[in-house]
């Protein structure tokens, strides 16, 4: 959103109440939507602006003889704390810190320690200022690298833990009897472990405190340190940097403040300067280029950044193994990586080719400061704010549009063309529609609902049936739920008239697989049914005497199907088997028949994290899944690497009996079912495919979860009554 901006580079910032107070390297400040040199005011290293409305503020303007590296406030909002290199302020004498007015910017005169080395972080209590950065002394006493001092008059205070090498990043418990640090230092109070780049100590004494993210985060040293560090009231945050040995994470981390101990790590590539935890999400300011150990997106070539980025707040699983030569974190917990991409260039000021270096914020807005130029493609330099959705514009839809959001044509036979397309994505949309429309109708001939992103962006289908011969125009409309839509170009098909009709291939009786082959990539071609097509990324599927799809993060669904496969009266039976009962919500197997464009019958089988069998009937109509039935399989539970045979029925038309039962795999087919129900949708009284879904609840966090499926039949129906 529109931001007041400034010439040169944001270090810091922090928020109180509607005002953000920003901390860095600049001489002149201007409104949103002034380009370079124009309408300027002077702000030399420290502003203020309303989080509001991005409206610079003139009442708080003080000029500081150097770059400020850190801002905090006061408890109360009353004060705004400053550290950097500079030794005046409104050209007052003060040494690397200062203590100013909230409301005007005027120096506090009672608060004037004299600091000997450059202030790069502060914390703040009611009573009490600590300080960490570069200096070994205040006034004439030794301090190494940390200090505190008596917020009413600036009195030195006896705190004095000591670190081998700068210190980066201070942040104080909810109830400021503990403080976390975060810097270069090899040791802390001596100790490497906790102390290698990360150590909490108690707020009165210095003392140490036991830090058990330090035995996974391990950042120090010349070629690596913490960043960063936030609190949400809760929990603490961190961000680090490697550039070379010393450390293990460019990404960020999560720790708890009741006992020290690790909540999650992301280990997204490059490196991370600042996080900031909203009520609903963790957002991050770096230079990320590769998330895939989340589940995120891949490497490119050449290597494309993403200088924003969000994650959710609880774990929703674990790491994979790095397949970059990174440090590995394997098996660790990780956050979801969200669908929140805006895009954000570098700026020239530090000379570190670097956009966003701090992230901040309210329960409303997003706060954040560097040195960028642009944000998502329009002009906005070092500040942006970004809204919720109920006071956002809400006007950036997807991405994807005219002839690039094409739909390929594919003439099958006469009456016949498959039409296809890519799906679109969005920068803070996941979920997609998407309109067919034939010949400038004012209805789509089909629509469909589908989970996007900009590097995992899945090919939809439709095949049109009962055209005329002749020449035949389509036309793709892609909407986000906020209403924005991208249009294809017009495409045109020519369906060819006056050649016959290709004489129909037998359909065979019944169709089956038992996945007697090996292979990576896809499952292949059925022993009878012909080639199985899949959803997600071919790293995902293998074959080895039975099909196997691999849900490698919470909320992950991957479908197989067999179109050569269609009927109307379906008896689907297949043995399905798990690697590990997963934890969190459970996992949902699913055997659909009718599949359609229209949508599709489901028998669902759900394993609890207690290895509880649940079974549901279901109805999916126009992308919108009915719950017909549902019942709890009683003395069966559950075991990892042990077989459930499954069989599924949708039989009959006008109206369709539906039917489900599961049992252990090899022993004698019960002849009661578990659940039946009819039901008389119009949309699925006619034939269709046949598909196998694996599903993961999005609180899954022991993966990956293999989902293994063999010995597929599929008859008629009424097989078993």
């Amino acid at each position: 959103m529109p931001t007041a901006q400034l010439d040169g580079v944001a270090w810091q910032q922090t928020v109180v109440g509607d005002t953000v107070y920003v901390a860095g390297k600049f001489s002149q400040a201007r409104p949103a939507g002034a380009s370079p040199g124009s309408r300027t005011v002077p702000r030399n290293n420290l502003l203020a602006y309303r989080l509001s409305t991005g409206e610079l503020l003139s009442s708080f303007a003080p000029s500081l003889n150097g770059q400020a590296l850190s801002i905090a406030a006061s408890p109360d909002g009353s004060r705004i704390y400053v550290g950097g290199e500079f030794t005046t302020v409104n050209g007052i004498s003060r040494s690397r810190v200062a203590a100013l007015n909230a409301a005007d910017g005027s120096v506090i005169s009672t608060f004037n320690p004299r600091v000997g080395g450059t202030v790069r972080a502060l914390a703040v209590s009611a009573d009490t200022v600590y300080l960490g950065g570069l200096f070994s002394s205040v006034g004439s006493a030794s301090r190494s690298r940390l200090a505190a001092f008596r917020a009413s008059d600036g009195a030195l205070l006896p705190w004095s833990p000591t670190t081998d090498n700068r210190v980066n990043a201070l942040v104080l418990s909810p109830d400021f009897r503990q403080v976390v640090v975060g810097g270069a230092f090899t040791t802390l109070n001596g100790s490497s472990r906790p102390g290698y780049g990360l150590g909490r100590v108690d707020a009165v004494t210095g003392a140490s405190l036991s830090l058990g993210v330090n035995n996974t985060v391990r950042n120090a040293g010349r070629d690596s340190a913490i960043l960063s560090l936030s609190s949400d009231g809760t929990s603490f945050y961190g961000t680090g940097y490697i550039y070379g040995g010393g450390g293990n994470l460019e990404g960020s981390f999560s720790g708890n403040w009741s006992d020290g101990n690790l909540r999650w790590v992301e280990d997204c590539h490059g490196d991370s300067y600042g996080v900031w935890a909203s009520p609903t999400a963790v957002y991050l300011a770096g230079h990320p280029h590769y998330c895939g150990n989340i589940g995120g997106f891949p490497e490119t070539q050449p290597r494309s950044w993403h200088r924003a980025v969000a994650f959710s707040k609880a774990a929703t699983g674990v790491m994979t193994k790095d397949i970059h030569g990174y440090p590995s974190f394997t098996g660790v917990a990780s956050p979801s990586l969200l669908n929140w991409f805006p895009d954000m260039d570098t700026g020239t000021a530090s000379g570190q080719s670097q956009g966003p270096w701090a992230v901040s914020g309210n329960a409303e807005y997003v706060a954040m400061a560097g040195e960028f130029r642009n944000v998502s493609g329009k002009p906005q330099q070092g500040l942006v704010r970004f809204a919720v959705r109920e006071l956002a514009p809400n006007t950036d839809g997807p991405r994807v549009t005219g002839a690039n959001a094409n739909p390929a044509l594919n003439y099958q036979s006469p009456g016949t063309v498959r039409v296809s397309w890519r799906a679109n994505w969005d920068r803070d949309n996941e979920v997609l529609s998407y309109q067919l429309f034939r010949d400038g109708a004012a209805t789509p001939v089909y629509t469909e609902t589908k989970s996007s992103r900009f590097y995992d962006r899945p090919t939809l289908e439709f095949t049109d049936t009962g055209l005329a011969a002749g020449p035949h125009t389509y036309r793709l409309f892609v909407s986000d739920p906020l209403g924005n839509v991208a249009r294809s170009d017009v495409v045109r098909v020519d369906v060819l008239s006056g050649a016959p009709l290709p004489e129909p291939e037998p359909v065979p009786d019944s169709f089956s697989d038992d996945f007697d082959r090996t292979g990576s990539g896809k499952w292949g071609t059925a022993g009878v049914g012909g080639n199985w097509s899949h959803s997600g990324s071919a790293t995902l599927w293998s074959v080895d005497g039975a099909g196997n799809m691999t849900l490698n993060r919470g909320g992950l669904g991957l479908t197989a199907q067999l179109p050569a496969a269609s009927r109307r009266d379906t008896s689907l039976r297949v043995d399905a088997a798990l690697d590990k009962v997963a934890n969190g919500s459970g996992v949902y197997l699913t055997a659909a028949a009718r599949k359609t464009a229209q949508g599709e019958y489901q028998g669902v089988v759900k394993i609890s994290a207690a290895g509880r069998v649940t079974v549901d009937l279901v109805r999916v109509v126009g992308g919108t899944s009915t719950k017909l039935a549902t019942r709890n399989v009683t003395n069966l539970v559950y075991r990892a690497d042990s077989q459930l045979a499954v069989r599924f029925e949708a039989t009959g038309s006008g109206t369709s009996d539906l039917r489900i039962k599961v049992w252990p795999a090899g022993s004698p087919e019960p002849a009661a079912w578990n659940a039946a129900v009819t039901d008389a949708a119009p949309e699925l009284q006619q034939p269709g495919w046949i598909a196998l879904t694996g599903y993961l609840s999005g609180s899954t966090t022991n993966l990956p979860v293999k989902v293994s499926f063999d010995n597929l039949s599929v008859g008629d129906g009424r097989t078993n009554d």
